[in-house]
């Protein structure tokens, strides 16, 4: 997806210069960006774009080609992963201040688990052609988001491994 297209049941929320002090304070309330400068905070947001999905909205579905992450700012969406029986069952509920879909954006394979809305929410989208532009035009910004990313997968790599302890 790129910044112009539209999405399937996301409704694009604000945009201009007036829109983006609120994009900032978005992304600086997430645990992942809290920390970052706030000039790479202002710089960030020139390459998200915000939208609001209603409940029942398929954020991705699981298998098709991942072209964007996103930080849920406000909301809840649920994370589903289709079973050898075909049935698509819960992973884990995933509530705001969370980034979601990032593995597709390192990796370039497609998507592992489907993500739903459960309740109306408010996304933070970074498409892989804007990381892309980041990593050319703001290369040092590019270098803390990837840092970020990369800190966020090993913790959760280490809670499923875990996880999976108990079941050995």
């Amino acid at each position: 997806m790129n910044a112009d297209q539209a999405l399937d049941g996301f409704r694009l929320v604000g945009i201009g210069s007036g829109f983006k002090s609120e994009v900032c304070d978005m992304i600086a309330e997430s645990q992942l960006f809290a920390d970052l400068d706030w000039k790479d905070i202002q710089a960030l947001a020139e390459y998200v774009q915000c939208y609001e999905v209603s409940s029942g909205t398929v954020v991705f579905k699981e298998g098709e080609s991942g072209t964007y992450m996103f930080l849920l700012v406000k909301g809840e969406v649920e994370i589903l992963k289709t079973g050898q029986d075909g049935v698509s069952h819960r992973i884990v509920l995933v509530t705001h201040g969370k980034i979601v879909g990032e593995m597709s954006i390192i990796d370039g394979e497609k998507r592992s688990a489907s993500c739903v809305a459960t309740q109306t929410s408010i996304l933070l989208l970074l498409t892989k052609d804007h990381y892309t532009r980041i990593i050319k035009e703001k290369p040092v910004l590019a270098v803390h988001i990837l840092a970020r990313l990369a800190k966020l997968m090993s913790q959760r790599l280490r809670s499923v491994s875990g996880q999976l302890v108990e079941y050995l």
